[in-house]
């Protein structure tokens, strides 16, 4: 402030003092001026700010060299030839200097943030584990004290001398869960087991005991599945074991009329109005919605149990949002009851129903507790025979197992070789029992129709089963493969889910699986409840190294590769080439029989219309 100090004019004549004064105040500002030039040279070399990067190693392929980038930057001067040593001591200065005006950047090396590491919740991470063995088995039925004694015996008549390790630790779980005093709610239950490890009975046998001692007639168990023919075969389970218990079992699938699965469902009485005539449902999930929005009567107000099998299909593609109506029905129907406004006292706490107890199962269940959390488990447990999940650099890894007593194996050939190796594995080697597995329903039936040419000097018979199919014609071809009079079924991935498929001794996957779920689910129709079975995935050169990938990422262990040699089928291209040529004309005038029946229609429709119009 010394520069705008104001001295007045106050005369001609100068006070000498004011004079001495005014000197001495101009030498003190020039000795100011001085210092302050000093140290502004001094900061010239201080005010270096030097950018070290981190070390960038570059891995040369040939040389494996490591390249450091070093990068300086001098903003006074632009000095970039200064030696190193100096640049470490002024760094150092600028860094410990307080009379800096600026924030020196770059003085420490960049370093990468750390990666947040992924935590699952503790019901996923520490799952009840399970054995996979089907083999040693020990568990068995008329030692159990948990079992009750008409269980036991349709057990045995099925010929069930000994239980799964996946029924032996479930079942008792969910029945210890049903003993728990009111209004303590039962734990859900997520399981995760390989296919054919017995996973029906897991929940079937549970429900009919916990339900067979209760009166009357109520909707207390639903059981859901994607599929009409996975719904059709736990139907026939959950019957089969219903028999002496007075409990009553319903299919509700599109297969059969609304109005007569109503009837079936429901009846009318004047003293109790609608009142329910079974106590387990066995649907598929757009049918429930059907019968929950059109169904006179139907409710669930005592439901007890909520079965979802196939659990990650269903997650994948929920049929006109089931779930959704499904817990507005059960909400809207509690508040009917009450009607009450709530109070927090014991009665209130009391009064309140419990959620069905909602059990999942799946082969191939999904760790991500995102998608799980749509289902509104209460306090679930997780039973499973791998590790359901592992985080690798920050992405989710999961596990999928397949049976002990399965061998899988691949082989790899070019494009034109596939049907040639497939012939010579069916008729060659003599194997029967087999399902073979294809991506679409036109490959399906022109494989199966060049088979059944090729091999009809080997009574080679092969059947085909696709979505083109109704459900009548598809169970009449597994009849037929059960009782042996077919010994081949190509199929597309229908097929490959919860489907089981007695004595069915190999898999072949003549087109490679789109996902490793697929393929878990299509090796699944072999080697189930103990028997061993043999899985086979024929690839092109190219598409060798996305399987190994699918395979890998499942955290399954590598599959070996079947060797098979040009020699051992090399003869089989002439016997080939009339087969081809013999299928082409087959397909020929299927499609020519087609589009006659096809004009054939228009020339009906045409002529109806026209006595219409002349009726008019």
């Amino acid at each position: 402030m010394d520069l705008f100090i104001i001295n007045r004019y106050n005369g001609e004549n100068i006070d000498e003092d004011l004079i001495d004064r005014e000197t001495k105040h101009l030498q003190r500002l020039k000795q100011k001026i001085e210092e302050r030039k000093k140290t502004h040279e001094k900061q010239k070399v201080l005010n270096v700010i030097t950018l070290k990067q981190d070390e960038e190693k570059v891995l040369d392929s040939k040389n494996q060299v490591h390249v450091e980038k070093i990068v300086s930057v001098d903003l006074e001067d632009g000095n970039k030839n200064l030696p190193d040593e100096n640049k470490t001591e002024k760094r150092k200065k600028g860094a410990n200097d307080k009379g800096s005006e600026f924030k020196v950047l770059g003085l420490n090396d960049f370093e990468k943030k750390s990666q947040v590491q992924r935590v699952l919740p503790h019901w996923l991470s520490h799952p009840y584990s399970v054995s996979k063995s089907l083999q040693n088995l020990n568990c068995k039925v008329e030692d159990q004290t948990w079992l009750t004694s008409i269980l036991k015996t349709t057990l045995l008549s099925e010929g069930v001398t000994h239980l799964f390790p996946v029924q032996e630790q479930v079942i008792p779980f969910i029945l210890n869960e049903h003993k728990l005093p009111y209004p303590l709610w039962p734990h859900d239950i997520c399981v995760s087991a390989p296919t054919g490890s017995g996973k029906t009975l897991t929940f079937v046998l549970p429900i009919i005991q916990v339900l067979m001692n209760q009166l009357g007639h109520y909707i207390r168990a639903l059981i859901v599945l994607p599929v009409q023919e996975l719904a059709v075969q736990v139907f026939k389970v959950c019957k089969k074991y219903c028999t002496n218990t007075g409990l009553r079992t319903a299919l509700l699938t599109g297969s059969t009329p609304l109005q007569q699965e109503q009837q079936q469902l429901m009846k009318y009485t004047e003293s109790s109005g609608w009142v329910s005539e079974v106590d387990i449902i066995v649907c598929t999930a757009g049918r429930l919605v059907e019968h929950l929005q059109n169904t006179e009567g139907f409710s669930l107000k005592h439901l007890k149990f909520l079965v979802i099998d196939e659990a990650d299909r269903i997650m994948d593609n929920i049929q006109n949002d089931w779930l959704y109506h499904m817990d507005r029905h059960i909400r809207h129907e509690h508040e009917l009851k009450t009607n009450k406004v709530p109070h927090l006292n014991w009665n209130s706490i009391s009064d309140q129903k419990s959620l069905p107890h909602k059990l999942l199962f799946s082969a191939t269940l999904t760790p991500d507790p995102e998608l799980l959390e749509q289902w509104g488990l209460f306090q679930p447990k997780l039973f499973s025979v791998a590790p359901i999940s592992d985080f690798d650099g920050g992405s989710l890894i999961k596990k999928y197992t397949t049976p002990d007593e399965l061998i899988e194996n691949y082989v790899v050939c070019n494009a034109e070789e596939k049907p040639l190796i497939l012939f010579h594995l069916l008729v060659e080697k003599k194997w029967d029992k087999v399902l073979c597995f294809t991506n679409s329903a036109q490959s399906v039936h022109r494989l199966a129709v060049l088979l059944n040419e090729w091999g009809k000097e080997q009574c080679l018979k092969v059947s085909e089963l696709s979505s083109a199919l109704d459900r009548v014609s598809r169970e009449k071809v597994l009849d037929k493969f059960k009782q042996s009079e077919v010994n081949v079924i190509i199929s597309t991935d229908a097929l490959a889910r919860g489907i089981d498929i007695p004595d069915c001794n190999y898999v072949i996957s003549y087109d490679p699986p789109r996902n490793i779920k697929t393929y878990v689910h299509r090796v699944g129709r072999t080697g189930r409840a103990g028997r061993i079975g043999q899985a086979v995935t024929i690839l092109t050169h190219n598409q060798l190294n996305v399987f190994k990938e699918q395979i890998q990422s499942s955290g399954k262990s590598e599959i070996k590769q079947l060797e098979i040699s040009e020699e051992s089928y090399r003869h089989l291209l002439q016997s080939y080439e009339s087969a081809i040529h013999g299928t082409k004309q087959i397909i020929h005038t299927e499609i020519n029989n087609k589009v006659k029946k096809s004009i054939e229609l228009k020339r009906g429709m045409k002529k109806k219309s026209r006595k219409r119009k002349h009726n008019e």
